[in-house]
């Protein structure tokens, strides 16, 4: 189970930076991402069984780890079509918006208006 859990929280991390710079491009960059997470959780998983970490807060703080690695090197290196990664963006002020939230759901193949859509882009600012 924890092997799951590990690859969607991966795979959320991944979709939330996609949608909230949806300016990105390169194909080949997407598709090592994913397997990225994917080899990352099965080293987090068999990392758990070598150490049997057992279920306390070592366990979380290595599933915690991969998740904060996978975002900064994501944000950091995901190519947009400005040059600049994600969290240069962020460093220099541009915030997801509105209307770039829904652009990065309509780009990841989902209906922007459907209703967990539509919730998920009203948690942005209108700017």
């Amino acid at each position: 189970m924890a092997l799951i859990r590990t690859f969607v929280l991966g795979l959320l991390v991944y979709g939330a930076i996609a949608v909230c710079w949806p300016d990105w491009s390169g194909q080949a960059y997407h598709m090592l991402v994913i397997s990225a997470i994917a080899g990352g959780a099965v080293g987090v998983w068999l990392l758990h069984k070598v150490l049997d970490l057992g279920e306390g807060v070592a366990k979380i703080g290595v599933e915690v780890g991969f998740l904060v690695a996978l975002a900064l090197f994501v944000g950091y290196t995901m190519p947009q079509k400005s040059g600049k990664p994600p969290f240069e963006q962020w460093a220099a002020g541009a915030r997801p918006t509105q209307s770039s939230v829904r652009q990065g759901i309509d780009r990841l193949g989902v209906n922007p208006n459907g209703p967990v859509a539509r919730r998920v882009v009203e948690l942005f600012p209108k700017r």
